[in-house]
């Protein structure tokens, strides 16, 4: 078994037991990175992904949702985008709200989303900052899809993430409510995305411990 996020190899014996079992879901937790995965065979179909993301309530016009994306805007954007620069909202969903919002603040923003907004955007980068809000715990192969964002970015641009990091307990992991949602099918912990940073060239620049970070390109 190869970790989806660092590629560490851990051993195919049948005897090892996963991380975690949960109503048949079986996880797996790396000993490297403690990046924490489904097993590819419960993986949902692209058709399942869909439908359950258009069952999301993520209404722009919605306060509570607006002052949550807000909140992300000015920890994990501002600080780090140049003014008026060029930004991919990676993953928008059925709504860009998040690259209307953007837009509001000055910035050049595309959305992309394979479900909703397919037009690939990697021909349109480079880009000052890619925003991954809510998504990363959807991805499969998260490391090829972040190494293929990095490749995307202006010298010196950010990637910044949010996604809901994992408990390290076994028991705490089957209740948490972050894991119910049938397309979330890997979940990071700070030291996962300390190891994915390192084997992109890329520098940690924020990591607020509970569910945002900001990763900076070296080159």
């Amino acid at each position: 078994m190869t970790c989806p996020l660092c590629g560490f190899r851990t051993s195919r014996n049948p005897a090892v037991r996963p991380w975690a079992e949960i109503r048949g879901q079986a996880y797996a937790r790396c000993p490297r990175c403690t990046y924490i995965y489904l097993d590819r065979s419960r993986l949902p179909s692209r058709g399942e992904e869909k439908a359950r993301y258009l069952r999301h309530r993520n209404d722009p016009a919605d306060p509570g949702y607006r002052s949550y994306l807000e909140e992300f805007v000015r920890k994990a954007v501002l600080p780090y985008a140049p003014p008026g620069g060029r930004i991919l909202d990676f993953g928008s969903g059925p709504v860009p709200a998040l690259a209307a919002l953007l837009g509001d603040h000055g910035f050049a923003a595309t959305a992309y989303d394979p479900c909703f907004a397919p037009d690939p955007p990697y021909r349109a980068g480079p880009f000052d900052l890619i925003a991954i809000h809510e998504v990363a715990e959807h991805l499969s192969r998260p490391y090829l899809e972040f190494a293929r964002l990095a490749r995307i970015l202006a010298p010196g641009g950010h990637l910044a993430v949010r996604t809901r990091f994992a408990p390290e307990d076994p028991g705490e992991f089957r209740t948490w409510w972050y894991r119910e949602d049938p397309t979330h099918v890997g979940f990071f912990s700070s030291r996962s995305f300390a190891v994915l940073a390192g084997r992109l060239g890329m520098s940690v620049e924020l990591e607020d411990g509970r569910d945002t970070l900001v990763l900076r390109s070296l080159c």
